[in-house]
């Protein structure tokens, strides 16, 4: 269906008018209205309309085709505000069944784009952290309780996944723009303004610290990852989320819902797979707005060859040219400009510098006693093989990758722990299963099973990418 065949055609007139700056804080009052409110009644709309609005509304000027605004009458110019966007579209009158009272209805569309229009005005800090907390909680809740709830838990985890995945995009953007605006900046008062009022205010204290402060997607992007796999490989969870799908509603054959449980879990692992890398972009581009800073604030010191600049130049240079000064100059600096020179004590004022010594005659090294010799060769040997036999990255996953040479897979039972040093491999080797460049992935089963004394979880390794 077409966007204008659900939207009146003259909705957006109001935003292109003259009054626009006027209409728009009329439907920023209906939004507050509408959240507030099940019932709008048509006299509290016009009342709220009047308390907010009461000096912008007498500057309501007349345009073409539309009705006449009447005089000074606040009421008067509330009621036009009023049969304007009723006519555009944004509200449609209704009668309330038992009374003649006159209410007023909030089309879905409008609802939805007031949102829209007012989001962008609000400059409250997008939702992060807790929207990784929500997936990870409705995910934990459902895996533990495997009821009828399942597939709520994926849908609402898919959404607060995707709207994760478009917040961080929204940052990445907005310290692009930043960045494009720092490089209109012509003063360097500009660039102060715009680096500690706007950026460091808006972006850097609201957004990026918290964002890499609190640790919520790399404390819980384990874990969301853990379940979705299980899911994902398990045909009774896919079969009774589909199930679900189809009772409620959302899909018409088993077919399509079984399709689309995938597809849902194949998102929500892809956008958490590779998220790491989108907040990798974002550290970039923080550090490239900081640098662009300096240089350009630097840039614009030294290219400033105007009076000011100059004088810049005087002033710094003036330290250094204590000795050279002819007498009575600070005095005429201090009396002319209320210049002062002014020092301070750091770390370093204390500092002497290095007496360098020099070389002496070199006495020679005394022979080391054979038997001193091979002390210190044991010693070493000892030392040498302590490093070789130390549970290295390498030789944990070479422990895996041993089983599987030749097969895709090797269960729990398979192993072969002949000693404490192979089960300890085995721990390590399952703390490393989320690891990006580990070739191997970890599926746990239910139970727990004994190797050679070893009680251990019931669990398959199988090659990365191969789903068993």
């Amino acid at each position: 269906m077409q966007f204008f065949d659900l939207v009146p055609e003259k909705l957006f007139s109001v935003l292109t008018s003259k009054n626009k700056d006027i209409y728009l804080e009329a439907l920023f009052v209906i939004h507050r209205y509408y959240h507030q409110e099940l019932l709008m009644r048509k006299a509290d709309l016009i009342a709220m309309f009047i308390h907010h609005l009461e000096d912008r509304m007498m500057d309501l000027s007349e345009e073409i085709g539309d009705e006449p605004i009447g005089g000074k009458n606040l009421s008067g110019r509330a009621h036009f505000l009023l049969r304007k966007l009723i006519g555009s579209g944004w509200l449609e009158k209704e009668y309330h069944p038992n009374s003649f009272e006159e209410y007023l209805v909030v089309p879905d569309y409008a609802a939805d784009i007031l949102s829209v229009l007012y989001g962008i005005t609000d400059d409250s800090p997008g939702e992060y952290n807790s929207l990784v907390y929500s997936t990870y909680s409705c995910l934990n809740t459902a895996d533990a309780e495997r009821d009828d709830f399942m597939l709520e838990a994926l849908l609402q985890s898919h959404g607060a996944t995707v709207k994760l995945r478009e917040n961080l995009r929204r940052l990445y953007n907005n310290m692009r723009r930043y960045y494009q605006r720092l490089q209109d900046k012509e003063e360097i008062r500009e660039i102060m303004k715009e680096h500690f009022d706007n950026y460091q205010v808006l972006v850097l204290d609201r957004i990026y610290h918290p964002l890499k402060t609190f640790d919520s997607i790399p404390r819980y992007k384990t874990r969301i990852l853990r379940i979705l796999r299980n899911w994902l490989t398990d045909v009774r969870v896919i079969e009774k989320i589909s199930a679900l799908m189809v009772r409620k509603g959302y899909r018409a054959v088993p077919e399509e819902a079984r399709a689309d449980v995938v597809r849902i879990l194949g998102e929500i692992i892809d956008i958490y797979e590779n998220i790491e890398n989108l907040l990798r972009e974002i550290d970039k581009k923080n550090t490239s707005y900081t640098r662009a800073s300096v240089e350009r604030t630097r840039y614009l010191l030294n290219t400033d060859r105007d009076a000011r600049g100059k004088l810049v130049e005087v002033l710094k240079g003036l330290p250094g040219l204590k000795q050279s000064l002819p007498a009575g100059t600070e005095s005429l600096l201090q009396e002319g400009l209320n210049i002062f020179r002014q020092q301070f004590i750091d770390e370093y004022s204390l500092y002497r510098e290095r007496q360098r010594k020099t070389a002496g005659e070199a006495q020679p090294l005394a022979v080391t006693p054979p038997g001193r010799r091979k002390e210190m060769e044991s010693e070493f040997n000892r030392f040498e093989q302590r490093l070789r036999d130390s549970l290295t990255h390498k030789k944990i996953v070479q422990f895996i990758s041993a089983y599987l040479q030749e097969r895709e897979t090797v269960t729990s039972e398979e192993l072969q722990l002949e000693e404490t040093e192979d089960f300890v491999k085995l721990i390590m080797a399952v703390l490393k299963n989320n690891e990006e460049d580990i070739p191997y992935q970890v599926r746990f089963l239910d139970g727990y099973v004994f190797v050679n004394g070893y009680r251990i979880p019931d669990m398959v390794f199988s090659v990365k990418g191969v789903v068993r």
